[in-house]
């Protein structure tokens, strides 16, 4: 399948089966199908996930490289298709562990003439359709007064992708991806403090267009206690404790949460009126 799915679908996939926070010490992780592979996926069944506390081993992908036409200048692009994944599991916030690298990095392509960015499917010869002139004018107008083009940051580069779905008038929980996914890059980095405010930075855009797809019905009724859930534990990472445990209040509301969603909503709530933002 060619087309990555982009958005914090919350659906449960097949990454792990286990039975509370024991999972983690069982066997080794099993290798899941990846195309398409959101983090989307927040946890297995049954499995709430590893905490900041415990270390997990290295995700490693298998991937083919993929060769693109750029929709800006139809130049060449090169791009990854990512075809078995294997993670020990997801972080609070839903990020595969230690996968900035090997996963999220490749998830996307760069063109490195205009700065244009995104999965294959943003690509030629699986674009759907020609960009649109006015967004294909901004893109070379704009990104380069925007970025330094020639110093990308992984999270740069999901913050470009965010930005032209925001000039390409994408769904907000696209958008709200896109940003969140840029924070996933910095997982576990040594990043100096202004690195670490814009991290910050990005975390609350992601949670201001997640909100924005909540207000607008962006996401199935069933996905909404793990949206609930995540947007708390993003203002809870970003130092938000009031509003996090609102959110966390919220999720626990709905009836139809999936019981795996208590012990993370349980753990994180409490963490937030320890005040803590790890």
């Amino acid at each position: 399948m060619l087309t990555v799915v982009r958005w914090i679908g919350i659906v449960v996939s097949t990454l792990m089966v286990a039975a509370g926070f024991a999972w983690a010490a069982e066997s080794s992780p099993q290798p899941v199908d990846a195309s398409p592979a959101p983090e989307s996926s927040p946890a297995p069944a049954g499995a709430p996930g590893i905490g900041a506390d415990q270390v997990a081993p290295a995700a490693k992908p298998l991937a083919e490289k993929v060769e693109l036409l750029s929709p800006i200048d139809g130049g060449p692009v090169q791009g990854w298709r990512i075809t078995a994944f294997v993670t020990a599991g997801v972080d609070t916030d839903f990020a595969y562990l230690n996968a900035s690298e090997s996963y999220y990095q490749k998830l996307i392509a760069t063109d490195p003439r205009t700065g244009y960015t995104g999965y294959l499917d943003d690509f030629a010869p699986y674009l759907k359709a020609p960009l649109p002139a006015k967004v294909v004018e901004k893109i070379k107008k704009k990104l380069p007064q925007m970025f330094e083009l020639g110093r990308l940051e992984p999270w740069d580069r999901y913050a470009i992708l965010a930005q032209i779905y925001i000039w390409r008038g994408m769904p907000a929980k696209d958008i709200g991806n896109a940003y969140l996914r840029a924070t996933y890059t910095m997982r576990g980095l040594a990043i100096s403090g202004g690195e670490r405010d814009r991290e910050q930075e990005l975390r609350k855009l992601a949670i201001e267009y997640l909100e924005e797809a909540g207000e607008k019905a962006q996401f199935g009724m069933d996905q909404l206690p793990q949206l609930k859930y995540l947007i708390g534990d993003l203002y809870r990472r970003n130092g938000k404790f009031s509003k996090a445990i609102d959110y966390f209040d919220d999720a626990m509301k709905i009836k139809s949460r999936p019981e795996w969603l208590d012990e993370m909503i349980i753990r994180q709530k409490a963490r937030a009126y320890g005040m803590d933002d790890r």
